[in-house]
């Protein structure tokens, strides 16, 4: 795209991953997040190195805040928070009269239930989450075999006495139903708790085929978000679950983690496939110990 600076070069002034990661190193100098004394090459070495992590630390921070002095001055604070019930700023005045002096400050809020609640029409708890294989939307994972293999579709999970008490078993095809839309899926007969209904929000459209159902975890939540965090409440809606019919095999869920199914011997265990044995090899090194006063 030819984007250029204002003196005529190139912009961004890096073209491969290496000059990306030098370019932010610099600009966290000086800062919490201080990467200074962190290279391309340490990256994939060990466990991690914990930042701060400069010339006073070169092997990381293990403890932030070690002691007891927080950034929480006028003049180092960023924002001066907001009201957690209704997302109202507070202002420099009002953060000034508290006097941090480099305290920390913790706020508490009273407890406000989900915007819906299960009822006779939608009797059951619908929350969203992920699965140890994918990322996100799987744009890039579903692009990797094994982790392709581990998990290829959407599910839905129930637990035992859900689905007896509506009639589904393991891999049956079922609608999950709220006051916004539906998905249809398979169901995965799984160890949660009793009035819980899960889906990976990973599945969504851009791999599918014209004419396939429904299958977007998010078509059934809620348009309402927190006001500070400006998170979308996603995890929480009332749903039925509808038996379509018989899936002829189990769910697509992986069999690992907490999609494990209540009755294992059921169901064929999660693998990668036949090149499932592809790795990558990471240096054997330890991240930095807390000394022993530090733990006193």
């Amino acid at each position: 795209m030819d984007f250029r600076d204002r003196d005529g070069n190139p912009l961004p002034p890096w073209n491969d991953p290496e000059g990306a990661f030098d370019a932010w190193r610099e600009c966290t100098r000086g800062r919490l997040c201080d990467y200074t004394g962190i290279t391309y090459d340490r990256l994939r070495g060990g466990s991690g190195i914990p930042w701060p992590c400069n010339d006073d630390a070169p092997n990381g921070t293990v403890r932030l805040y070690g002691d007891g002095v927080f950034p929480t001055d006028l003049q180092q604070a960023e924002t001066y928070g907001h009201d957690l019930l209704t997302g109202a700023v507070v202002a420099p005045d009002a953060y000034r009269a508290r006097d941090p002096r480099g305290r920390a400050l913790l706020k508490a809020a009273a407890y406000l239930p989900p915007f819906e609640q299960p009822d006779e029409e939608f009797p059951l708890r619908y929350t969203t989450g992920r699965t140890v294989y994918h990322f996100h939307t799987r744009t890039k994972t579903a692009r990797a075999p094994q982790l392709d293999r581990a998990a290829p579709d959407m599910w839905v999970e129930l637990a035992p006495s859900d689905a007896e008490e509506l009639g589904i078993a393991e891999g049956d095809r079922v609608r999950v139903v709220s006051r916004r839309g539906h998905i249809e899926t398979t169901a995965r007969i799984g160890e949660g708790r009793p009035g819980v209904v899960f889906a990976p929000f990973h599945y969504g459209y851009w791999d599918t085929k014209p004419g396939d159902p429904p299958r977007a975890a998010n078509e059934l939540t809620m348009t309402e978000w927190d006001p500070v965090s400006k998170q979308p409440s996603f995890k929480v809606a009332a749903v039925r679950v509808e038996r379509v019919g018989p899936g002829g095999r189990p769910s697509p869920a992986p069999t690992t983690a907490a999609s494990a199914p209540a009755r294992p011997d059921t169901v064929p265990a999660t693998v990668g496939g036949a090149d499932a044995e592809v790795h990558e090899d990471i240096a054997p090194v330890e991240p930095p110990s807390a000394a022993t006063e530090e733990l006193s």
